[in-house]
Order: structure tokens, then sequence, then C-alpha cells
């Protein structure tokens, strides 16, 4: 072989090389999440599932995770493609049933994580609307949203867990509030694909039309948009791992606790602090990197507060760049300033 026929062959080789190594380098920029090792364990759900209809927005990324003594951030990604991880999980747990379950459309699955000083928190957020099908006609029944924000020294390999959790966490909801068919809500299966078909109306949301706020802490993303809070506004909160609430003598974990109205504001809780939302245009946003005031602790986890102490916690002054937006839609947070 002469000169130009090796420099061919090492080119090729080159080449060869390269497209093998494609793969592996695009496996090094995600995070990989895998629920074969996980098993839903309560007997509080009252249902199982047939179907799993994937309606997100985004199906590529789960959300953002940070790992190494950096921080670095990555999107993580599920093992198998679409929600073939759920649907597994499903089967493993014994919730699973081709002919009598029912039909789950899952319009958000977001992670999160947030590294402070003193602390790491993750989050889960999850949509899920509940049908029953019949006839190729999907028959509403309602919508869950749920989360779980657990903090540790390391929570990005407690996210697999977190998603099991938060999957637990809505169907446990589901099972123990008022469910109804609705015969005027019937769709397709393709319409039920479309990531813009919403089952929550906005405009019909007490939390946007009525004039005065209710006071008090709301439990859940439903007693928010229906501005009904549950729990008394002179409770105090301890940000534990779930936030507990303590009304005199009584401490209850509140695991879905979302936010308060205090003094005609609304208030949000995302990894373990609250921030003021501040409505424009029916949609709400927040700052989540608001500068702590001098009398804030560095550390809250062990202490207990009021609401009238958290919304005084943060300087008035605010020149973040970290501005959220929460999706009324479906109770998730997306960052609009960058991931």
């Amino acid at each position: 072989m002469n000169y130009s026929g090796l420099h061919r062959a090492a080119r090729a080789a080159v080449i060869i090389f390269l497209v093998a190594s494609i793969p592996d380098a695009l496996a090094q920029k995600f995070f990989q999440i895998s629920l074969d090792d996980f098993e839903i364990k309560t007997n509080e759900i009252n249902f199982t599932v047939s179907e799993v209809i994937d309606a997100r927005k985004d199906k590529n990324s789960l959300g953002v995770i940070q790992t190494g003594l950096n921080n670095k951030r990555n999107f993580a990604v599920f093992e198998k493609p679409g929600l073939g991880e759920i649907e597994g999980l499903l089967k493993t747990s014994g919730l699973y049933s081709e002919q009598n379950g029912l039909s789950l459309r899952i319009t958000s699955l977001k992670i999160s994580e947030n590294a402070m000083s003193w602390k790491e928190t993750a989050k889960a957020e999850l949509n899920i609307d509940f049908f029953i099908r019949h006839n190729d006609l999907y028959y509403y029944v309602n919508s869950v949203f749920a989360s779980v924000e657990p903090k540790g020294l390391d929570v990005t390999h407690m996210q697999a867990e977190n998603i099991v959790d938060v999957i637990a966490t809505a169907f446990i909801i589901f099972s123990k509030q008022k469910n109804e068919v609705r015969p005027d809500q019937t769709f397709t299966l393709e319409e039920l694909m479309d990531p813009t078909v919403s089952l929550r109306d906005p405009l019909s949301m007490p939390i946007l039309k009525d004039q005065k706020l209710k006071e008090g802490y709301y439990a859940t993303f439903e007693e928010f948009i229906n501005n009904t809070p549950s729990i008394d506004i002179d409770c105090k909160i301890k940000f534990s791992s779930p936030v507990k609430t303590i009304c005199g003598e009584l401490v209850t974990e509140v695991p879905t606790l979302f936010g308060f109205a205090h003094q005609d504001k609304l208030y949000i809780l995302y990894h373990h602090q609250f921030f003021e939302l501040e409505k424009k245009h029916n949609t709400f946003f927040f700052d989540a990197n608001p500068r702590l005031s001098k009398n804030s602790p560095d550390d809250m986890t062990d202490s207990d507060f009021t609401a009238s102490a958290i919304a005084g916690m943060f300087e008035s002054s605010r020149r973040s760049s970290f501005i959220y937006m929460l999706d009324i839609k479906t109770g998730t947070v997306k960052g609009i300033t960058g991931f």
C-alpha cells in the first residue's frame, strides 16, 4: 500500500472512531435516570392504570441537575424513551391493568435542584389528568398536581426516588379526593397528545378572579387556584423534609404545601423557601434569588416561622435575574431567564 492508500486508511479509521464515539460523548452530557429498582408501596391507592399518555411539551429532558464538587449543570433524562420508565414502574408496583385501569395524561414532569451554602434541595413536580376510556373516547375525571422537596448532602442521586415519590403522592391525592366523570368533557387520543390542550381554565380560577384573598396556607395546588387555604395563617411553618405545620400543639406533615396568602399578598414554596408572587396579565412570576435581610438566619431548617416573619424575611431591593413563572395550568414552575 502506497502513502496515499495509507493516508486514506488512516483517515477512514479516524472517522470510524469519531462516529463510534458520538453516542458515548452524547451520553456523558446527560444524567440518566432509571426506575427499574423502585416500587410504589402503599395501600392508599384505589385504582389501576391501563394507559399513560405523554402530553409533555418537553419530551427530551426531565430538567436540570447539578453534579460534582462544582455543581456542574446537566440535563436529566430517562434511560427508556418517552414514559417507558413510568409504565414499567406501574407494572412492577401492581398498579397496571390493561383492561380495567384509568388512562393517565402526563402534561408536566420536572425535576430541579438548588445548591445553597448550608444545604442542597431537590424538587420533583408532576401534573396528571385522569380519564376513563370508552369506545375510543376519553372521559375527563380530574387533574392532580403534586410535588416533593427533599433535602440532603447529595440530592442528585435522590432524583429517581423523588420521581417515584411524586407519582405515589399524586395517586394518593387522586384516591382521596372526590372524583366524578364529566360527560361533557370528552376527547380523542389525538387531542390529548396535544400539549396545548389544558383541562384547567385560568379564566375560571378564583385565585385570578377573586378581589379578596383568603388568608391561610394552601395545602395543595388545587387549594391555591381555588383561593381556599385549609391551614390557619397563625400556624407556624418548619422547613423540614417534608415541611411541617405547627398549629398549637398539633404538628402535621404537609408534603404538598404550595404556599400561603397573607395581607392580600401571595407566596409560593419553592426549594424550602417562600417567595412573593407577582401577578401580571393573569400570570404569576417570582424572583427566586432575593437578597436575605440581615435579620434572617443562615440556616432555616431547625427554625419555626410565622407568615409575618416569612413575608418580611427578604429585602425589598431585588436585582436578581433569576425570574421564574408559575404555570397556572399545571402547577409547575419554569425558569424564564435561563435554566
